[in-house]
């Protein structure tokens, strides 16, 4: 029998990330903030809800790439050149 419990861990890791994500925003802080509390109130840290699978661990690594990769592309040669060798 297979079993779709990533899934609703997928769910749940989308669904109170983009909650947070907003609330955060309204009180003038950035998204990611949101995203960390989301990590810690979910995790082991505190409710312990999402527990460390293998899935989770190759998710969250795929998300770490990403977030690198979008860092790069807003980066500016221009200033980064202007602040020294």
């Amino acid at each position: 029998m297979l079993s779709y419990g990533y899934l609703l861990d997928l769910a749940l890791i989308l669904l109170s990330t983009k909650l947070l994500g907003i609330i955060t925003k309204k009180f003038k802080m950035p998204q990611v903030v949101g995203a960390l509390l989301a990590g810690l109130i979910f995790g082991p840290a505190m409710l312990n809800i999402l527990k460390e699978t293998n899935f989770i661990i190759q998710l969250s690594e795929l998300g770490v790439i990403l977030l690198m990769f979008s860092a790069g592309l807003d980066t500016d040669l221009n200033e980064l050149k202007k602040t020294g060798k």
